[in-house]
């Protein structure tokens, strides 16, 4: 039982929603592991260029600071006034900038804590001499030359100072450069393989849509192969009440189109009781099976030909001119339904046929199907009364 519930195309159907809420699942994950590491890396990018600014403000502070300090230096040489030394024009000393803070911004950065390991020790030996400067400025020391009086304050330094920051400045570009390139590379990596996630997903819903397809035409045919066997008997074959009952208006319809009869012919085997008696139910069987072989090939491929239950069976002749072409067609049924008919066993079972006639449309009177059917029941048992193997036509005399 579970191995027809798995191989029927309703279990495809499940197996197909299985599939796809497995792919949608991972479609998701896939997309939000690419929205959170994009995000991470685009948190670090805005964090890298917020740091990589506050070195180089911070740079530009120090440096701005120690030409403060040349700038004094140089007008107290020309001037002599020791105004012009006063700390609050070089920076507020609160907010001074500091080669100890300007290491401690930049991290743990090896190469770039090397650098900068020098500054502290060349700023405070240029404050330093700042320092001395302000002092003997302070105690007038006129009488000295200028030339002695700049002897603290070592100029050298500022220089090799500027030279530090300047390439301090550089190396955090570059490594803002560094940083941004290793984004971009594995940001397009990311598209990249988005992009392949998306090539997967494609493959993956045209192979759920072929699937989903092949089982849409397989549930199509599965219906049809239901609708047909709903409409056919399932010994002969042959059609059965509800097939003609489902057409019956086009049966009709077509014989008024075409402007010819409909002729309803009812069937009933003679002695078949007597065959299920004598070789058994398979042996009857037999029998239905090669009546209902023997009247196909009796009629067009526009006639039908259906079986009631037990032997009786109904042909419907679509379009004939006259109802002496649908007592011709039953003259041939009782002939070649009166043969014998060989069993499986080697025996012969000698049956007979009945037919009643029943006409349709020939004044535009309008019938149904069932009323034609009450026709030719009435005929057929007045066949049966005269004598069975023969036929009868409804309203004929003595029917």
């Amino acid at each position: 039982m579970q191995a027809e519930i798995d191989g029927s195309v309703f279990a495809g159907f499940r197996q197909v929603l299985r599939k796809s809420a497995l792919i949608f699942a991972l479609i998701i994950m896939v997309l939000i592991s690419m929205i959170l590491y994009q995000y991470q890396r685009s948190e670090e990018a805005v964090r890298s260029v917020a740091h990589t600014r506050q070195v180089i403000a911070y740079i530009d502070a120090l440096r701005t600071y120690l030409l403060n300090l040349d700038t004094a230096v140089r007008q107290y040489a020309e001037s002599h006034d020791p105004a012009d030394l006063d700390p609050g024009l070089i920076c507020r000393p609160s907010q001074c900038p500091s080669a100890g803070r300007l290491i401690a911004l930049t991290g743990a950065d090896g190469a770039q804590a090397a650098r900068l390991a020098p500054l502290p020790a060349l700023q405070s030996a240029l404050e330093a001499g700042f320092g001395a400067l302000q002092q003997r400025a302070e105690a007038d020391a006129d009488v000295m030359p200028p030339e002695r009086e700049l002897a603290g304050f070592d100029k050298s330094a500022i220089e090799e100072i500027h030279r530090i920051l300047i390439e301090a400045g550089r190396e955090e570009l570059r490594q803002l450069e560094t940083r941004e390139t290793a984004r971009i590379r594995d940001q397009n990596l990311s598209s990249a393989l988005l992009g392949m996630a998306g090539l997967w997903t494609g493959l993956a819903l045209l192979g759920l849509y072929r699937e989903t397809g092949r089982l849409i035409r397989a549930g199509i045919d599965a219906e049809q192969t239901i609708r047909q066997l709903g409409l056919r008997d399932p010994l002969t074959g042959l059609a059965n009440r509800r097939f003609l009952n489902e057409n019956e208006r086009h049966f009709i319809a077509g014989a008024k189109r075409s402007r010819k009869q409909m002729a309803v012919l009812a069937i009933d085997l003679d002695d078949f009781k007597a065959v299920n008696d004598l070789y058994g139910h398979a042996a009857g069987d037999a029998v239905l099976v090669t009546s209902a072989e023997r009247m196909k090939q009796l009629l067009r491929e526009s006639d039908v030909i259906a079986r009631l239950g037990g032997d009786e069976f109904v042909i419907v002749l679509g379009q004939v001119d006259d109802a002496e072409a649908a007592r011709e067609v039953a003259g041939r049924v009782v002939e070649s339904l009166s043969q014998p008919v060989p069993l499986a066993g080697g025996e012969i079972a000698r049956i007979g046929a009945s037919v009643g006639i029943a006409m349709c449309c020939a004044g535009g009177e309008t019938q149904t199907l069932d009323d034609l059917l009450k026709k030719a029941d009435a005929a057929l048992y007045a066949a049966k009364r005269d004598g069975k193997r023969t036929y009868r036509e409804a309203g004929a005399p003595g029917v």
